[in-house]
């Protein structure tokens, strides 16, 4: 889930730069809890540069409506709880605001059920507005994706709250109203104010032991996905180290999902300029392995890079979202390796995944099918 931002538009109207919908009127932000019937948790939010007194998202099966959420309280931030949500199904949204209103936006929430078909997107290192996010977010669109990982590195340089508009929302505008977005802290979203733009402007789970949403974990029809959060090992005082792998050998416990899905911005495995996280391949990967997850997507390297199997899990390293590149040899457990700007798109089809990493013309990287 993520949030809009009130502005002045040039005639002197009052507009809100959406990541969604570009200088329009408030709206919502499909987000990430927007996943299950009767979800208690927040769905959609809103960022007002000053305060407002409500939030309030009319929604429903068609243009009409029919249905509402509110945020009573008072502030710059709203987030507003939608009830009743039938799985694998599309509803009509529109948020108030006083007498101003958006213009309809739809989302669809999450299929249930291990024969389920949906597609996700992975991105990461996505860069600072220029020509190769933009290149990389139209790609996105064009491919429709149900959902979208992102492996952290949100912006650069500090992650700091004054460049989200510029070098998130805007990019992604289209996106955002439609599809959610599930982030993973990258080093660069912590040099500035320790993560408190990221964790502001994001509302992931928070099914972590501190609540926090710095870690969390949820389901997408056939798939379990695990948000891991890299920058513990490398001086995060959000948590520990041992409380997140305690947190994950239970979540992969618990799960009966038939496809197991990782991601985490730093990389067990790379062949490019940071390389391999010793630290967390140490740590992270038995517990990967005992619970047989499928697949690991990182970021950090701005480059793709995917494994052969190792020791039953494959890597993918997809860094290429908009910054600049970094060279990329191969190692011996390198199945493709390409410094190239890139989206990975993977499709989930009951007891098949195909992923496919392309570049921003359309062109197809590289391949795989795991069965």
């Amino acid at each position: 889930m993520s949030e809009a931002r009130q502005i002045k538009e040039p005639n002197g109207k009052l507009g809100v730069l959406m990541p969604g919908m570009g200088a329009v009127a408030t709206t919502l932000i499909a987000g990430v809890e927007i996943m299950k019937k009767g979800l208690a948790e927040p769905v959609g939010s809103l960022t007002q540069m000053g305060t407002i007194r409500l939030g309030i998202v009319e929604y429903g099966e068609s243009p009409q409506y029919g249905r509402e959420g509110v945020d009573a309280r008072v502030g710059r931030r709203h987030a507003v709880s939608l009830s009743g949500l039938d799985p694998a199904s599309t509803y009509h949204y529109r948020v108030a605001e006083g007498e101003g209103k958006s213009g309809t936006g739809r989302f669809r929430t999450a299929p249930e059920g291990e024969d389920s078909r949906f597609v996700f997107a992975v991105i990461g290192d996505s860069g600072r507005g220029r020509k190769q996010q933009l290149a990389v977010a139209e790609l996105l669109e064009r491919s429709e994706p149900d959902l979208i990982l992102h492996t952290g590195d949100v912006v650069y340089p500090s992650g700091e709250d004054r460049h989200y508009d510029r070098r998130f929302f805007a990019p992604y505008r289209r996106l955002l109203k439609e599809v959610p977005i599930f982030p993973v802290l990258g080093n660069h979203d912590l040099e500035g104010g320790k993560g408190a733009a990221y964790l502001a402007n994001f509302h992931p789970p928070r099914n972590d032991p501190r609540g926090t949403g710095r870690y969390y974990s949820f389901d997408w029809g056939g798939a379990h996905f695990v948000a891991l959060d890299s920058e513990l090992y490398h001086g995060d005082d959000g948590g520990s180290p041992e409380e997140q792998k305690a947190w994950l050998e239970r979540d992969l416990q618990e799960t009966r999902q038939p496809w197991k899905i990782a991601y985490l911005h730093r990389p067990l495995y790379s062949s490019s300029k940071h390389g391999g996280d010793e630290k967390i391949r140490e740590d992270l990967e038995p517990v990967l392995v005992r619970h047989e997850v499928d697949l690991v997507f990182c970021g950090h390297d701005h480059a793709y890079e995917r494994t052969v199997p190792i020791r039953g899990v494959t890597h993918v390293l997809s860094g290429g979202g908009g910054k600049r590149l970094y060279p990329v040899g191969r190692s011996e457990w390198t199945a493709f390796s390409k410094s190239a700007y890139h989206a990975v798109l993977v499709r989930v089809d009951s007891g098949r995944l195909s992923l496919e990493a392309v570049e921003p013309d359309g062109s197809v990287l590289d391949r795989m099918d795991l069965s």
